[in-house]
């Protein structure tokens, strides 16, 4: 089967414009789930014992998207829930890997303005890439934006103990926070959900879904 070719002005404009739909799939297939707990082993989840009544399975919140005209837009939901999900249990299983075989930084790398001005945002993944690489280890990054300012910026997770600094100051300015491993299993659930996250930043009309960049 052919792989289906994404439309990223569509994705891009289902994420802006349907983040609660987005948010209804999310939850309708998390209700199909629950439902099926409940009728084959007895166990009542938390999403059943809402009080607001207004929980509808994967096949009533599509209905209801076809008689509004939303059956586009709700099958992208789907699709973007899919990617969501299994992307971040690929990285759960990555970081954990991570975490399990040494110490491990969690970095975040933003430019001054000369860098912002005179370089493309591509030169600028590029550098990431290449002062990350430097160090001979694994690593997963992905680019950020400021929530106030929109300033970009990069966060990364790197399988060492230290970095040098030194050799990013040309770009801008850098800070590392250590990784416990004491609370190994919610240090990587966090870290791979916001990574996750991070990867559906970047989404333009006019350009490609910005990937994340892993180590070889």
């Amino acid at each position: 089967m052919a792989k289906r070719e994404i439309d990223y002005a569509f994705k891009s404009y289902v994420l802006k414009e349907h983040s609660d739909l987005l948010q209804q799939a999310k939850t309708s297939s998390l209700v199909d789930y629950a439902l099926y707990q409940l009728n084959e082993n007895g166990i009542v989840m938390h999403v059943l014992k809402q009080e607001d009544n207004k929980l509808l399975t994967s096949g009533d919140l599509f209905s209801y998207c076809v008689l509004n005209g939303l059956q586009e837009e709700y099958e992208e939901c789907c699709r973007i829930n899919h990617a969501s999900y299994y992307r971040t249990q690929r990285l759960k299983q990555r970081i954990e890997s991570m975490l399990l075989n040494g110490q491990c930084l969690f970095l975040t790398l933003t430019f001054n303005d000369d860098t912002l001005q005179r370089t493309t945002q591509k030169e600028r993944r590029t550098a990431v890439s290449r002062y990350l690489k430097q160090f001979n280890c694994r690593y997963v990054a992905n680019i950020d934006f400021g929530k106030e300012n929109g300033r970009e910026h990069y966060h990364a997770v790197i399988n060492c103990g230290s970095v040098c600094f030194d050799s990013w100051r040309k770009f801008g300015n850098i800070n590392a926070e250590r990784i416990r491993n004491k609370d190994l299993k919610a240090d990587k659930t966090k870290l791979a959900k916001y990574i996750c996250k991070l990867s559906n930043h970047a989404i333009k009309e006019t350009t490609k879904r910005s990937s994340l960049i892993y180590s070889r």
